[in-house]
């Protein structure tokens, strides 16, 4: 605007009441800033009253001798150089190995098998630094999960953590890991769900199939903690932050499975049918009279296995493993291996367009 602009209109604001008053109707009566609006309303304000709900279950787990790595070695080997609390932090992180959660009232914990794999004597801390001697009652390495039965003295009662229900969980809802990597209180961190393959499948595998995936912080203190939904019920066990801030975490449905097998046999014995798989194609499922690709195809079948004696052949594909669908190959091997040895199995199967049910019987897996 030119100088001469800028004179008339201060003249207008001086000499025309109206005017003056329409423009300070519109200023801002009340100068304060304003609330901020919430871009996403369905977002949680906090995890404050969650974690207070499950923090009292939340253990350490540890042993008395020192392990090497880890977070211990952000610390100088010279302690007196540290304070205090620094020198405190040093050995209870030295001397840690995870974290683990009660899952009953008898203090039963669950954690990860890595956890515990290499050590000799356990204890698990639990609210006021209580430390508590810990046995194994079993673990399995591939789904790596260990149960551990802890020593609760005369009139201590625990209270244990709700187990939900993962097959439930949907790409984007909220969750919440926790850990107490230094047995002084947990830690938190909180993301949501990035992918989430259904019906479990084998772990260890490349692709990360049958992990819950999540963009929570893991870190290795952590591992064995429990992987939380927004009301509190445990629908993970958290394992380990993968490349590019993948969260893993071991779905709680799959841990439900396992954990009676541990807790009577202290392992799982996998069993075995005996036939390799292979993806049904479009091109496959629609030869065989399917609407759309489903189950697995028996790709190979093993000289005198179970399969072979049951009567399967290469070409079939199965869709029904002892009365549990095959939605995709990956499954079956995982089926079958939690299906008990020795069983006589149902297995349907589609062959030339036609639906076919065999019995077989399972056998130990080859070591």
């Amino acid at each position: 605007m030119c100088r001469v602009g800028r004179w008339v209109l201060l003249a207008a604001l001086v000499l025309t009441p109206g005017c003056r008053k329409r423009i300070q109707a519109e200023l801002p009566s009340d100068p304060s800033p304003q609330p901020v609006k919430i871009l996403y309303p369905t977002a949680p304000g906090s995890f404050v009253k969650l974690v207070q709900q499950v923090r009292e279950a939340v253990v350490q787990v540890h042993t008395d001798v020192a392990v090497r790595g880890g977070p211990g070695d952000w610390f100088p080997a010279d302690t007196s150089l540290l304070s205090p609390l620094q020198q405190d932090i040093t050995s209870r992180t030295q001397r840690s190995l995870g974290s683990g959660f009660i899952i009953d009232e008898r203090g039963t914990v669950l954690t990860n098998a890595h956890v515990v794999a290499k050590a000799k004597q356990l204890f698990v801390q639990i609210r006021d630094g209580l430390d508590l001697k810990a046995s194994v009652l079993g673990q399995d390495e591939r789904s790596d999960l260990a149960l551990l039965k802890v020593e609760l003295p005369s009139g201590l009662k625990v209270k244990p953590l709700r187990l939900g229900n993962s097959d439930q969980l949907q790409p984007g809802e909220w969750v919440v890991a926790l850990g107490n990597p230094f047995g002084l209180g947990p830690t938190v961190s909180a993301g949501v769900v990035s992918a989430r393959e259904q019906g479990g499948g084998p772990m260890g595998q490349p692709g990360y199939w049958g992990y819950i995936q999540t963009d929570v912080a893991i870190n290795p203190g952590n591992s064995g903690g429990p992987l939380c939904n927004v009301i509190g019920e445990v629908v993970g066990v958290a394992t380990a932050t993968e490349q590019n801030s993948l969260g893993l975490a071991v779905p709680i449905s799959l841990a439900k499975k396992i954990m009676p097998i541990l807790r009577r046999d202290g392992k799982i014995v996998r069993a075995w049918v005996g036939i390799y798989m292979k993806q049904v194609t479009p091109q496959m499922a629609l030869a065989a009279g399917l609407k759309q690709p489903a189950g697995g195809m028996v790709d190979t079948v093993i000289p005198h296995g179970p399969a072979d004696r049951a009567g399967l052949r290469a070409g079939d594909i199965i869709t029904a493993f002892d009365g549990k669908p095959v939605a995709r190959a990956e499954e079956l091997p995982w089926l079958a291996s939690l299906s008990g040895v020795g069983r006589q199995v149902q297995i349907k199967v589609l062959r030339d367009g036609k639906a076919m049910t065999f019995r077989l019987q399972t056998e130990p897996m080859p070591q």
